[in-house]
């Protein structure tokens, strides 16, 4: 039971982020990341879905959520340290797009980095804040305020083992897998 709770929070905390860029989902199928460019990723993206969850979620939590109340210092405190992680993040948005469409995959490689990463920022951000779904606030919200005393790399490597862990349990993926783990449309193979 414990197991499953653990599954339902992290699988409603990753909706979000298996959203950043369209068509990830399917991308991730072709394309699997490692656990590093996983962490990678979600490290980088995290203030954008934490902001656009609470924006999304405003409308239905309680005044006193940890969202409605804490969201801003989260998102300040780990988009503080989020340029360490852009490189890795690129380089795993890039080997997603790649999956996607070779073309957009060429148009996104040759943006200067002060282009694309506001792009990625506020793509992710958009995508939550008009996609998450409005049931899940409340699941959401309790994740984060547990993760929150973490900082963003401990947060995100936490966020990627559990998915690789629970990908690979045989009520989730099955046995024919083999190296990739694969929940909420990521695939992550072995690094």
């Amino acid at each position: 039971m414990a197991h499953r709770k653990i599954l339902s929070l992290t699988v409603a905390l990753l909706a979000p982020v298996m959203a950043l860029v369209p068509g990830m989902a399917q991308a991730a199928e072709a394309t699997c990341l490692t656990r590093g460019e996983a962490q990678a990723l979600f490290s980088y993206a995290l203030p954008q879905v934490i902001s656009g969850t609470s924006k999304r979620c405003q409308q239905v939590l309680p005044a006193n959520a940890y969202l409605r109340t804490h969201s801003d210092e989260l998102v300040a405190r780990y988009a503080s340290q989020k340029g360490r992680y852009w490189p890795e993040a690129k380089a795993a948005f890039l080997k997603l797009g790649e999956g996607q469409s070779a073309d957009v995959a060429k148009f996104a490689r040759n943006l200067p980095d002060d282009s694309l990463r506001p792009l990625v920022d506020i793509t992710v951000e958009g995508l939550v804040s008009q996609n998450l779904p409005l049931k899940s606030c409340d699941r959401i919200d309790l994740a984060i305020d547990l993760l929150s005393p973490l900082p963003p790399e401990n947060t995100a490597g936490l966020i990627a083992l559990i998915v690789e862990a629970t990908a690979k349990a045989r009520d989730i993926a099955p046995a024919d897998v083999g190296d990739k783990a694969r929940i909420a449309g990521l695939t992550l193979c072995k690094d």
